[in-house]
């Protein structure tokens, strides 16, 4: 009788100490779960920021682009202007000789 009282009471024990280390793990995923929440909203908010920065870097890219592109088609039609003028200088010597 007294083996199996003691029996009871390291069952008992054992029973306590494992519900114990459920308790514990149950408390670190809730508090790893709250973690990964605020984590996952720092991340969003990051990702929003960069969203607007890189939008507002485009825009700017796309300025300096319409200014590149502006100023290749001035300069094509300055050397096309120049070719021609460079044309009628030559056919007003050729027609000179």
């Amino acid at each position: 009788m007294v083996r199996d009282l003691k029996k009871i009471l390291e069952t008992l024990e054992v029973h306590e100490a494992t519900q114990e280390r459920i308790k514990t793990i149950q408390l670190a995923e809730n508090a790893s779960m709250k973690d990964t929440l605020k984590a996952l909203s720092v991340l969003t908010d990051s990702v929003q920021g960069i969203a607007v920065g890189s939008a507002g870097s485009i825009d700017c890219l796309n300025d300096k682009i319409n200014i590149i592109k502006d100023f290749i088609i001035k300069q094509a039609e300055e050397t096309t202007d120049l070719k021609l003028r460079i044309i009628k200088i030559e056919d007003k010597l050729n027609d000179q000789n």
